[in-house]
């Protein structure tokens, strides 16, 4: 079995100019971890921000590229890929940052195993335990329910227990959280990238689901962490955020079940949006919650609206 020696780290930015910097300065204190090279690449998404001057004057090292347009996580991180030359690549968001010690640890765990295509770390957050980025593929009733009020009412549905590996089982996971994802480069390539229809959100599930359909398996390397902030890209949109959300879970189930299985969710969550308003109008009843009921039924509404007549395969 050849060594892993070799990384090339990518990361996809976008309006990410207040987090670009702990994320690249914690990759370029890591390279002391690895027993070869490591090279840095961003790909930034047209950000309105200072992302591109931030990364161009405070980390030369780092190969920039400035997309004309937003193109989606998948597609820009292929862009990264495709340039990729280290024995592992890693995918890190950029309001993610490793801590010590971890990159080491996942390319040692990388190759301490010839079937593991992917691995991610532990993820942690301040005041919070450490969790883990391991989930299951989901079932259909898992995906329809994810995400959607059935969940917050029912959040231990066996079906939901079962995606987040919450009933007892912690290993061998089927896809992981991709905040910060390492790939054996050889493995990945074999699926040629991200599928690019995935604009933002499930894109790593669809991946991982095609490497284990290849052979390869998926692991949490548990002596290793990352510190993620989360939502930083997508909380700039909520009402964007949720119809991406609930595009590329249709787009999911439809490659995974076809697509009027799809087109039967999407009735499905259209539904919940209307009790989700009806919810909200409750709300708005009450002083207390007025404020908050109001902006949460303009959120809800854009949303619903787009589910009922917006949405298109």
């Amino acid at each position: 079995m050849t060594p892993l020696r070799s990384v090339t780290a990518v990361v996809v930015t976008w309006n990410s100019a207040a987090d670009i910097g702990p994320c690249l300065a914690a990759l370029i204190a890591a390279e002391g971890e690895i027993p070869g090279c490591l090279d840095i690449i961003v790909i930034d998404n047209d950000s309105g921000d200072r992302t591109a001057e931030v990364v161009g004057t405070q980390f030369p090292r780092a190969s920039l590229t400035q997309a004309h347009r937003n193109l989606g996580f998948g597609a820009a991180a292929n862009i990264g890929i495709a340039e990729a030359t280290g024995d592992a690549v890693l995918l890190i968001n950029p309001d993610a940052h490793l801590e010590s010690g971890a990159l080491g640890a996942m390319l040692t765990h990388l190759g301490s195993d010839p079937d593991l295509g992917c691995v991610a770390p532990m993820h942690v957050a301040d005041g919070e335990p450490a969790a883990s980025p391991g989930r299951r593929l989901p079932t259909l009733a898992a995906a329809v329910t994810d995400g959607t009020i059935v969940e917050r009412f029912m959040p231990d549905l066996p079906a939901l227990r079962r995606y987040y590996m919450r009933d007892g089982a912690d290993d061998d996971p089927e896809w992981l959280t991709g905040a910060c994802l390492c790939f054996r480069r050889s493995a990945l390539a074999e699926t040629g990238g991200f599928d690019v229809g995935y604009e933002m959100y499930v894109e790593e599930v669809d991946l991982l689901r095609e490497l284990g359909l290849r052979g390869w398996r998926c692991g949490v390397t548990r002596n290793a962490a990352v510190r993620h902030r989360g939502g930083a890209s997508s909380e700039q949109d909520p009402v964007a955020r949720e119809r991406r959300f609930f595009a590329s879970r249709y787009r999911y189930v439809g490659k995974t079940w076809g697509w009027p299985v799809a087109r039967l969710m999407r009735l499905l969550v259209a539904i919940s949006g209307v009790l989700r308003l009806l919810e909200q109008f409750v709300r708005v009843l009450r002083p207390r919650s007025r404020s908050d009921a109001r902006r949460e039924l303009r959120q809800i509404a854009a949303v619903t609206l787009w589910q009922w007549t917006g949405w298109r395969r």
